[in-house]
């Protein structure tokens, strides 16, 4: 019987065999890789053929951050020697040449923008759940397109590498002749294979034209606000795909930020970048191109996690205004407002004598600020209709961007359901952002229906309450505190001497917001579920952020 070490280079030599056979099996496709520095820093292990196609790089294709993640395992365990440029210039060509269609990585692009997604499996998947989702997220795998013969050497490496994983999950529980993850990989070939379609129309299509110029961005950081402002990237004349770029931005309580970064487009349509500013600090940037090449859409965050985060759009600017938002965005009829804020770009002289709220809302004062921001005084009438308006200067409109109310119904809390990680001794923290927000109850008289009308961000009081599961845990005495701006701080990690039996800090709370209505004097709630949970101790995937895919 072999074991330990010996086992595993049996193992790895078994699947270096079985590579060779895949790899002549499959002559017929892969891609040939043109790029020097990829032959250089992966030949010594990879051989190339005489079409240029290289053993088992040219039958895989993976997003960015998957690649990133095959070339920090090659430099960890195969003793490969690249410097921090060349390992970007190495994850480039790769994801470029050897990268998805964007239709391909769409339904995963939540793994590169570190957004928290509760993945899902189909009816048949419930195998590939067990076996591949105890140690990773289901975009990991997604994010990958192999030949068949290129998916059976996955498992070949797994054993070898992690050997324990025969008998934890590749054999499976039922005791059928097929291991569990043999089945798996059945799914695996049909569903995601090297050849697609989408990626075949991608490669005829090309890389597009680029992002160079001035777009408006469009976002909202939860807790603060709308933002919006005008960013123009600049192409990197010495590396095609490489930008740097400034962002010239307006927030919501009027404090103006600029930001300078830099980012990699790769293959002509999936956006990596940082950039750093005064409001908002150090940011990440993870968003993709449009087919049309109009809009780039995603999240800019930061955060160990990436839960600071908030979406974002930018849309070609050309000439002319763009309206982003008005806030405050709702007004009680009757109700004097002075100094709603609407923000945007564009703004010259004459825009503030143009703007119009629609039918019961006059504009009795409105003042330019800047390019990005006009400052208006309104008067809303008593017997203004209830329901959206349109906030419009000169020509241009911003749909529903305003809303007329009698009464604020109810709350609403969001997310939903969240999770924090206590840390802060051996483990990073993981924070989460609450917000609430108000809402009427629309024309129909009924909650949560369609027609409801959002009122945006709403005055509240943040607490917590026992989410009860056994007697005495006390979770609200232990786990953290949120602040009066809705963020909570989960507490330390590892065993406190003031908890019964020196238990830890974790457990389960109701996050609570309370709003007072100044009218009716009533007193709405909403509430959301928090799971504060362990901390992170060791990582299966290495996360983009500690290298930052393709280096930004």
């Amino acid at each position: 019987m072999i074991a330990g070490p010996m086992r595993r280079a049996f193992l790895l030599s078994l699947a270096s065999a079985a590579l060779i056979a895949g790899a002549a099996a499959a002559q017929e496709d892969g891609l040939p890789v043109t790029s020097p520095l990829v032959q250089a820093a992966c030949g010594a292990c990879h051989a190339t053929d005489d079409a240029g196609r290289m053993s088992r790089i040219s039958w895989q294709r993976k997003s960015a951050e998957g690649w990133q993640i095959t070339i920090l395992r090659m430099i960890r365990t195969g003793n490969v020697n690249l410097t921090a440029e060349d390992a970007r210039n190495v994850v480039r060509y790769l994801t470029d040449h050897h990268g998805l269609a964007p239709e391909e990585e769409r339904p995963i692009f939540y793994l590169a923008e570190q957004r928290p997604h509760q993945e899902a499996f189909a009816d048949d998947e419930e195998l590939m759940a067990v076996t591949c989702s105890r140690c990773h997220l289901t975009a990991r795998f997604r994010a990958q397109r192999r030949t068949p013969e290129e998916w059976d050497l996955l498992k070949g490496m797994h054993v070898g590498y992690f050997p324990v994983i025969e008998g934890q999950t590749f054999r499976g529980e039922d005791g059928g002749e097929r291991w569990a993850v043999d089945r798996v990989l059945d799914q695996l070939k049909e569903k995601y294979p090297f050849e697609t379609a989408d990626w075949r129309r991608y490669q005829a299509k090309g890389p597009g034209p680029g992002i160079a110029g001035r777009w408006f961005l469009d976002a909202h950081q939860p807790g603060s606000g709308p933002i919006a402002g005008i960013v123009e990237f600049r192409p990197d004349d010495d590396s095609v795909g490489n930008y740097g770029y400034e962002a010239n931005l307006v927030h919501a309580d009027g404090t103006t930020e600029t930001r300078l970064g830099a980012g990699v487009l790769y293959g002509g349509f999936s956006f990596r970048g940082r950039s750093s500013g005064a409001r908002l600090g150090d940011r990440r940037a993870a968003m993709l191109l449009a087919a049309d090449g109009q809009t780039l859409e995603g999240r800019l965050f930061s955060g160990r996690f990436g839960e600071d985060g908030m979406d974002a759009v930018l849309t070609r600017a050309g000439g002319g205004v763009r309206i982003a938002a008005a806030w405050p965005r709702a007004g009680r009829a009757g109700e004097t407002l002075e100094g709603v804020r609407i923000l945007g770009a564009g703004f010259d002289e004459n825009a503030a004598g143009s703007l119009d709220f629609g039918a019961g809302v006059t504009v009795s004062a409105a003042r330019r600020s800047s390019e990005l921001e006009l400052s208006v005084d309104l008067a809303i009438g008593e017997g203004a209709p209830l329901g959206y308006r349109d906030v419009a200067v000169g020509g241009i409109r911003l749909v529903d961007g305003f809303a007329v109310y009698d009464r604020v119904d109810y709350i609403r809390v969001g997310p939903e359901m969240a999770l924090s990680r206590v840390g802060g001794a051996v483990a990073p923290k993981q924070f989460v952002q609450f917000e609430a927000t108000g809402w009427h109850r629309g024309p129909d008289g009924e909650r949560l229906t369609d027609d409801d009308l959002a009122l945006g961000q709403i005055p509240v009081r943040w607490s917590t309450e026992e989410y009860f599961i056994r007697d005495e845990d006390a979770d609200t005495r232990f786990v953290g505190n949120i602040d009066d701006r809705g963020l909570f701080t989960p507490g330390l990690d590892g065993p406190n001497p003031e908890r019964e039996l020196m238990a830890d800090n974790m457990g389960d709370v109701w996050v609570v917001a309370e709003h007072d209505d100044p009218l009716s004097g009533e007193t709405l709630r909403d509430r959301a579920r928090l799971v504060v949970a362990p901390p992170v101790f060791l990582y299966w995937d290495l996360f983009p952020q500690r290298a930052g895919a393709g280096g930004q």
